[in-house]
C-alpha cells in the first residue's frame, strides 16, 4: 500500500502538471466559441498557433526576439555583476554600506518606466538605451540578495577563519561566497524576471526592432493572435531563463541537502 501510495505520488508530479497544460489547452481552443467570446478579446488557441507556425511570420518573430533576448541577457549580465560586486564590497565596508546604500535604495524607488524615455533620449533608439534599463531593473536584486547573503555567514566559521588567520581574500573566497551563494541565485532568479520585462518596456517606449515593438504594431492593428503569439514566445523566453537558473542552482548547491534531494527526483 506504502509502495503504491510512493508510486502515485512521483508518477502525479508529472501527471497533475501534463493534465492542467491539456486543460488550458482545450479551455482556450473551445471557450470563445462556446461562450462567444469576440477574437479581439480572446481568439482560438489555433488562430495564435496559426500565426507561430506562419512560414512569413517565423523569421521576424526570430529576428525580433533576438534582439529583445540580447538586450534582456546584456542588461542582466551588467546590472548582475555590477549587483554582485557592490554588494560584496557595500557588506565588507561599513563606511561605504553607510555613504552609498542610501543613494542606492533612494535610486530604487525610482520608477523605472518613469527612467526609459530619458535613457532614450540619453543612449538613442538602438540596443544601448533598453540595456541600461534592464541593467537598472537587474541591478538592485542582486545588490540585496548578495548582502542578505554575505551577512548570513554564521559566526562559528568565521572565527574558525580568524583562528586560522585566514587571508580576506581566502576568507571571501571560501566562506562568504559559497554561504552566500543560494541569496545570489535568487537574486539572480529574481532579475531574470525582470530583465524581459525591462527589455519590453524599454522597447514600449522607443525602439527600432524587437518583441516589445512588435507587440505595440499588433495591438494598434488590433492584430490580437498576433498579440498573444508574442506574448507566448515571452513566456517561453522567461521559462528558459528560468530552467537555466535551476540547472545551475542545481551544479553550485550541491552540497545543501535539499538542493541536491531536488536534483535527484
Amino acid at each position: 500500500m506504502q509502495t503504491s501510495f510512493k508510486m502515485l505520488e512521483r508518477h502525479g508530479r508529472y501527471l497533475a502538471p501534463a493534465a492542467m497544460f491539456l486543460l488550458i489547452v482545450v479551455a482556450w481552443e473551445y471557450a470563445p466559441t462556446l461562450f462567444s467570446i469576440p477574437e479581439f478579446v480572446l481568439p482560438r488557441l489555433s488562430r495564435v498557433v496559426a500565426v507561430l507556425v506562419d512560414t512569413r511570420s517565423i523569421p521576424v518573430f526570430f529576428d525580433n526576439a533576438l534582439v529583445t533576448l540580447t538586450e534582456a541577457l546584456a542588461g542582466l549580465l551588467i546590472g548582475g555583476g555590477l549587483g554582485l560586486i557592490f554588494g560584496i564590497a557595500l557588506s565588507q565596508s561599513r563606511l561605504l554600506m553607510a555613504t552609498f546604500y542610501p543613494y542606492i535604495v533612494a535610486l530604487q524607488c525610482m520608477p523605472k518606466v518613469a527612467l526609459a524615455p530619458l535613457l532614450v533620449i540619453w543612449f538613442g533608439f538602438g540596443l544601448t538605451s533598453k540595456i541600461m534599463v534592464v541593467a537598472l531593473l537587474c541591478f538592485f536584486p542582486m545588490l540585496v540578495n548578495t548582502i542578505t547573503g554575505l551577512r548570513s555567514v554564521s559566526r562559528e566559521n568565521l572565527e574558525l577563519f580568524q583562528a586560522i588567520r585566514a587571508p580576506v581574500r581566502a576568507t571571501l573566497v571560501h566562506l562568504y561566497i559559497p554561504a552566500a551563494m543560494p541569496n545570489i541565485l535568487t537574486g539572480v532568479e529574481l532579475a531574470i524576471v525582470v530583465s524581459l520585462l525591462g527589455a519590453i518596456v524599454g522597447e514600449f517606449v522607443g525602439a527600432e526592432k524587437g518583441l516589445g515593438v512588435m507587440l505595440v504594431q499588433a495591438q494598434f492593428q488590433m492584430n490580437i493572435p498576433a498579440v498573444f503569439a508574442i506574448l507566448l514566445i515571452l513566456v517561453a523566453l522567461g521559462l528558459l531563463f528560468n530552467l537555466s537558473v535551476k540547472l545551475i542552482r542545481q551544479r553550485l548547491l550541491f552540497w545543501i541537502p535539499q538542493e541536491a534531494g531536488q536534483g535527484r527526483r
